[in-house]
């Protein structure tokens, strides 16, 4: 019971913690004109949001770190945790974090939308990606993949898979990132799920690791919905990708990213496919707007509506791939 009391004491000490941070830097940021700048080729409703302090992801990652660290010093010998792990996960976590904090920095600096160029961009994704793996490898030992319960030795093609998959999940939650609390909510519902399994197979780096993040998403998402006083900016978008694939590569579960992660992968595909029917028709257009929940917008659905069908959506997939976690691996 007692351990019971004290997670719940973490938990609520760690978002008070987490409102405090945000209540000093929001102001911070107004002052410092760390606002949002609005593509003019997005929904017209998003300008109005023009302005609003942006890199919220910042306090996310601090609230993380320091939660993480304290669980981790306070639970090292009782539960002999793996430093190699803790890595694996802290390590993606920060170092797409600071990609994202780059390219946030120059949109501000810039006062328009151009940060880091995508090839540049891409290419510190694809570096940070191939340091992840070899990380791995260094925990792991092996490249065979947990394919739903069979493992398969794909030799170097397994690097391959890890790179562009967390590529990919990041340049996905980015992209999912559009409206207020649509990616705080579900990525809070995937972490959550994700650290559920990790508890039931006692990986406690992971689940001391989910339930940090879980507190700062908490923390979070009182300022950024209904109406956002703060938007997370690439600084978080891309550290949450990044640290929800991680976490599920130290369950050896990685394969179920693309369940969990349901409605990014839905978000990705409504972009290849109107770019792909585009060219294919010389000019027209599959969707209204891509990302898809910007098609959803302008047939005038709400952030909240839109913000609930995508967390839906996310619940299911979640608690399916969490009976997939515990049934099939």
């Amino acid at each position: 019971m007692s351990s019971i009391w004290g997670g719940f004491a973490i938990i609520i000490i760690g978002v008070l913690y987490g409102i405090v941070l945000f209540e000093v830097m929001i102001p911070l940021f107004r002052r410092f004109k760390y606002g949002q700048s609005i593509r003019l080729e997005g929904p017209r409703s998003h300008q109005n949001k023009k302005g609003t302090p942006t890199m919220g992801g910042v306090a996310i990652i601090m609230i993380t770190i320091v939660i993480f660290s304290t669980l981790v010093l306070f639970n090292y010998k009782e539960n002999h945790l793996n430093f190699m792990k803790i890595f694996l996960i802290m390590v993606p976590f920060l170092a797409f974090g600071i990609i994202g904090f780059i390219d946030d920095y120059l949109i501000i600096y810039r006062k328009n939308n151009d940060g880091l160029s995508p090839s540049i961009k891409f290419l510190f994704q694809i570096i940070v990606s191939v340091i992840c793996y070899y990380l791995l490898l260094s925990t792991k030992k092996s490249n065979f993949l947990n394919f739903f319960g069979s493992e398969i030795d794909l030799k170097f093609f397994y690097g391959i898979f890890i790179v562009i998959t967390f590529a990919g999940i990041t340049n996905a939650t980015n992209l999912t990132d559009g409206i207020d609390g649509l990616l705080g909510g579900s990525s809070l519902i995937i972490i959550t799920g994700i650290t559920i399994l990790a508890g039931l197979f006692h990986q406690y780096e992971t689940v001391y690791f989910g339930i940090s993040l879980i507190i700062a998403l908490l923390a979070f998402l009182i300022f950024n919905l209904p109406k956002a006083s703060i938007f997370m900016g690439d600084v978080g978008s891309l550290a949450i990708g990044a640290a929800l694939f991680a976490m599920l590569l130290n369950l050896n579960m990685e394969i179920l990213v693309f369940i969990f992660g349901i409605v990014y992968v839905m978000e990705t595909l409504s972009v290849i496919l109107q770019v792909w029917f585009f060219k294919k028709t010389k000019g027209n257009r599959l969707f209204k707007m891509t990302p898809i929940h910007h098609h959803l917008e302008l047939m005038g659905l709400k952030d909240v509506q839109i913000d609930l069908l995508f967390w839906f959506i996310t619940f299911v997939f979640t608690i399916f791939a969490c009976a997939l976690g515990v049934r099939v691996f």
